[in-house]
This record gives C-alpha cells, structure tokens and sequence, in this order.
C-alpha cells in the first residue's frame, strides 16, 4: 500500500514537473512589472511564475512549521497535565 502511494505521488510530482516544462516552452514573451520603488522590470513570464510558486510554497511551509510547533508545545502541556492529574489521583487512591 505505501508502495502505491510512493508511486502515485511520484507520478504527480512528475506530471506538474513536466506541465511546468511546456509551460516555460510555450510562454516565451517577457512581461513588465512595475514596483512603487523599482523600474519596471522585464522578466520572462515562467520566472515570474516559478517565482510565485517558489514563494508560496516557501510560506506555505513556514506556517505549517509554526502551526506544527504550536501543536506540539500544546502536547507537551497536556502531557505535564496529564501526569499531574495521574499523581493526584495515586495520591487519592492511597
């Protein structure tokens, strides 16, 4: 079963690796942006886009990780709850 899915995940990461390929192939026209404190600059649309993706993917694990730490500090506190709450209660049962 974790074989499968490997492979299904593989097959997904190639595929938007390969859409990513055409879509630099098929999109050579430059594009401008213009920035409140830059000159306008001329970059190729898949850069631009690569960029994007990079980015927030960059962010997106950024708040995944603080979410995560979060979750696990949270699991600590309740693990040290826990343990109190087993002390009282061999301290009540004796």
């Amino acid at each position: 079963m974790k074989l499968l899915k490997n492979l299904i995940v593989l097959l997904i990461v190639l595929a938007v690796f390969g859409y990513g390929i055409l879509f630099a192939l098929y999109n050579k026209q430059s594009i401008s942006l213009d920035f409140l404190f830059l000159d306008s600059l001329l970059v190729p649309l898949p850069l631009w886009s690569g960029c994007l993706i990079v980015i927030g993917l960059m962010l997106g694990l950024l708040v995944a990780s603080i979410s995560r730490l979060g979750l696990g500090l949270e699991n600590k506190r309740l693990q040290k709850e826990l343990k109190q709450a087993k002390s009282k209660l061999e301290k009540l049962n004796h």
